[in-house]
């Protein structure tokens, strides 16, 4: 082979590799093209993506307030097919009855509670408000009636607000009971409502314990007093069903600060949540908490249990124990411990 001829082959074959880097080069400028587009429309996506993300829905103070709507007789939809009422009640001096009247008290207590099957959601609410003491004022006058016996009304009158500033700080303290039902439509809830109110004003008439249940005004002025403790409330219920009540009640912020504190007006809250799981519990609980004199709103949530359910259950936590102390009797073995050394909440409880 020539010279020339090897001279010609290594010129094509060198020519070859340059078309062949020509057209790398050619497919990485198209793969940076192609990057560089795709992070632009990525960014831009992206930046839309906050936008929609930052235009979300703005919740405002009547939003945290979870009722829908108040109708006149008192009955409210709290939303999810739920309906309730309250019906307010009177305290009896448990604490200073006799043994066999606690006894009693405790036992019509006992059956008053279990008198609600498991589509009925009960809840006892303890409200103690602080500092109204022109609406206690209020509540003592006694008015004059132009007979002999006004100067007598008019000392008793003196008396009675005379205690009253000696007093707790206007502390009030009011009893509440409301009832939950589940129906389709307000129509199917107001019947059930009104057996059930029934039932328990009867029930608690029984024991002695003087009740009412709030129309729809009433508590529109409980809720607003609960959120607002400095604010008087002054509406007569007058087209009440046709507004949303929310407005005339809530506080003028609510602001979450964690999960345990909030904001309520010029009001800082503490919130917390506690489940009764005691095999005993003492009749002092509630009253001891009740005891402090401050804003302070408690309530008891019960929820009746089906008896198949209920008897279901109790064969299941039996289980869960008893697979407990089986396995605190392995680990014992295993250990060279008796069998019979288990934790004290399992021995007492197993």
């Amino acid at each position: 082979m020539g010279k020339n001829q090897i001279q010609q082959r290594n010129l094509e074959k060198r020519k070859k590799q340059e078309e062949k880097l020509q057209k790398k080069e050619k497919e990485l400028k198209r793969v940076a093209r192609e990057t560089r587009n795709l992070k632009s429309s990525h960014k831009k996506s992206s930046s839309f993506l906050d936008f929609l993300k930052k235009d979300k829905k703005r919740y405002t103070i009547e939003d945290t307030i979870p009722y829908k709507k108040m109708y006149r007789n008192g009955i409210c939809y709290i939303g999810e097919g739920k309906y309730n009422k309250v019906i307010k009640y009177e305290d009896i001096n448990y604490q200073l009855a006799l043994e066999e009247d606690r006894d009693l008290i405790f036992n019509q207590f006992a059956g008053f509670l279990n008198s609600f099957d498991s589509t009925t959601e009960l809840q006892l609410s303890f409200v103690n408000q602080v500092g109204r003491i022109k609406e206690m004022e209020n509540a003592i006058t006694i008015p004059d009636k132009g007979d002999d016996f006004d100067e007598i009304r008019k000392e008793f009158r003196g008396m009675l607000k005379d205690q009253l500033s000696k007093g707790n700080n206007g502390l009030r303290k009011s009893k509440y009971i409301v009832v939950n039902t589940k129906s389709e439509s307000y129509d199917q809830a107001k019947p059930v409502l009104e057996r059930i109110e029934i039932d328990v004003l009867s029930n608690l008439k029984s024991m002695g314990v003087r009740a009412e249940t709030l129309v729809g005004h009433e508590r529109l002025k409980l809720l607003h007093d609960m959120l607002n403790p400095d604010n008087s409330f002054d509406y007569d219920g007058q087209g009440l069903e046709n507004r949303d009540t929310r407005k005339l009640i809530m506080p003028s912020a609510f602001k979450f600060i964690s999960p345990k504190y909030m904001q309520m007006g010029n009001y800082i809250c503490a919130l917390s949540h506690f489940q009764i799981l005691a095999s005993e519990l003492s009749d002092r609980f509630l009253s001891e908490i009740l005891s402090i004199e401050d804003n302070m709103y408690v309530s008891l949530h019960i929820h009746a249990i089906d008896q198949v359910d209920a008897i279901k259950m109790v064969k299941r936590k039996n289980t869960d124990l008893q697979k407990m102390m089986i396995e605190e009797q392995k680990k014992a073995v295993r250990a060279g411990y008796d069998m019979d050394i288990i934790p004290s909440d399992l021995n007492v409880y197993g």
